[in-house]
């Protein structure tokens, strides 16, 4: 008998998580799909379904912002994500993910504040401002163990860029990059297999539809709109790690 309960639950969670992947809403939509599947079925399992999904959806999300993104700034981040994927891999089976859930979701929740009380000119003496060492390392840590990269990443980019257009293809493409160095420390570990990934790929129209979906969302929005759900959902986001860390302790 076909559960279709499991079928709706995987394709809204999956829909989500492609429309933040377009760039919209800065990850917290992502985190809403990663915490909804992870509740259902535990995290190990929302890892090896989403995988293969993210996969599909940075296909679709670099070709529809091919035109727009930076290579030097990709490129150049690109070893700090490396770095903190691979420190994923060591720490995975030994790290406590609740306390890290607290330390990415108030580090993230504090810069947004502080990016809004302190002044343009000394907006650069805050910590870690603009740091790539620091944020992509960051990110491709938490995008190894808690499927949440997207928070730091997005800190990053907004730091260098004030237009949708540039801030979404550098997101896009330096999670791409992050999603592709995960996938053999996935199968090292045993979380991801290709028998999994071929069953997953039956969700595969609903990863495009939501990809495409989030781009046309983005083009309907003003910088300045665009930026305030950003910072919006990455509120949101944040104080649902702090509280989901708090709660695993």
């Amino acid at each position: 008998m076909i559960d279709y309960s499991y079928y709706l639950l995987v394709s809204f969670c999956i829909l989500l998580f492609a429309i933040s992947k377009s760039g919209f809403s800065g990850g917290g939509l992502a985190l809403i799909s990663v915490t909804v599947l992870s509740i259902a079925f535990g995290p190990l399992t929302a890892i090896a379904v989403l995988m293969p999904m993210l996969l599909i959806c940075d296909v679709m999300a670099a070709y529809l912002n091919r035109n727009n993104y930076e290579h030097k700034i990709i490129w150049s981040l690109a070893p700090y994500s490396l770095l903190g994927v691979i420190v994923g891999m060591i720490l995975f089976k030994f790290i406590n993910l609740s306390m890290i859930s607290i330390f990415i979701g108030s580090i993230s929740l504090a810069y947004v504040i502080f990016n809004y009380l302190v002044t343009n000119s000394k907006i650069k003496n805050i910590p870690f401002y603009g740091s790539k060492s620091f944020w992509g390392t960051l990110a491709g840590f938490t995008s190894f163990c808690l499927h949440s990269g997207g928070l730091p990443m997005n800190i990053y980019f907004m730091s260098l860029y004030k237009r949708k257009v540039q801030f979404v293809s550098g997101l896009v493409f330096s999670m791409a990059l992050i999603n592709i160095f995960k996938i053999i420390p996935y199968f090292y570990l045993d979380i991801l297999d290709f028998e999994k990934l071929i069953d997953y790929l039956i969700f595969s129209p609903v990863a495009i539809i939501g990809v495409v979906l989030g781009h046309w969302m983005n083009s309907k929005l003003s910088d300045e709109s665009f930026f305030m759900i950003i910072n919006f959902f990455i509120v949101v986001a944040s104080l649902r790690l702090v509280y989901l860390g708090v709660m695993g302790i």
